[in-house]
């Protein structure tokens, strides 16, 4: 044998369609039940590498981020005799039809989850931005952070905790000078949770004070 050959002898190629069928493997896994459904197009295929002579393992790595996305990268790590020599990834486009929760109707911001109702319907979830709202109880306490429209899919994104003090709310005020107790009501100007401190125009008063929430509605003036 020539010095030539036997040098060729001691390297082998990975193909890329080897990689490709290894992180297809990895995606079919991965959509589960939905593989029958969903729409899997490879869109970014690595070049074959060559590496040393030995027994060749190709792995799928884990698929990190949101699932499922319209783009995905799975990262191939190639193996000789179990050591890691090179790695590549292989890019898809998924289109996955499942199960939603959409708006009935337009609704702004600032209404409450509890007066919303919501439709199911199908779409795409591989498209959709956040987490989808799989059930009206997952937003039970909240409202909405922004207005949205009829038909779009409800994520859990659009929605906010109501706070325990709103802005513009009238709130119950409570000032403590020493052993004497005194209420009154006032006007929030921020909003809060228990124990945050916020700014509150007492009844009669020309300036704000700064006063802590100490429930839903009620504030405590900050000495």
């Amino acid at each position: 044998m020539s010095l030539s050959s036997t040098a060729a002898a001691s390297f082998q190629h990975v193909t890329a369609q080897r990689m490709v069928a290894v992180a297809r493997a990895r995606i079919d896994a991965q959509l589960g039940d939905a593989r029958g459904t969903a729409q899997v197009t490879v869109v970014g295929t690595p070049e074959d590498v060559v590496v040393s002579s030995g027994a060749i393992a190709l792995k799928a790595g884990e698929l990190k981020g949101k699932w499922p996305r319209a783009r995905v990268g799975v990262p191939v790590i190639v193996e000789v005799d179990g050591q890691t020599v090179r790695s590549a990834t292989v890019w898809f486009a998924l289109s996955v039809p499942g199960p939603v929760l959409a708006y009935a109707s337009d609704a702004p911001l600032g209404k409450t989850a509890a007066s919303l109702k919501f439709v199911p319907r199908s779409a795409d979830v591989a498209q959709v931005q956040g987490d989808l709202v799989r059930d009206p109880q997952d937003v039970a306490g909240m409202r909405l952070r922004h207005a949205v429209t009829a038909d779009a899919v409800a994520i859990r994104e659009d929605f906010e905790r109501v706070p325990d003090v709103d802005r513009q709310q009238r709130v119950q005020v409570s000032v403590a000078y020493g052993s004497i107790h005194l209420e009154g009501r006032g006007i929030a100007t921020g909003q809060g949770s228990v124990g945050d401190v916020v700014s509150v125009l007492v009844d009669g008063a020309e300036t704000p004070v700064r006063a802590r929430i100490t429930d839903k509605g009620a504030v405590e003036v900050v000495q």
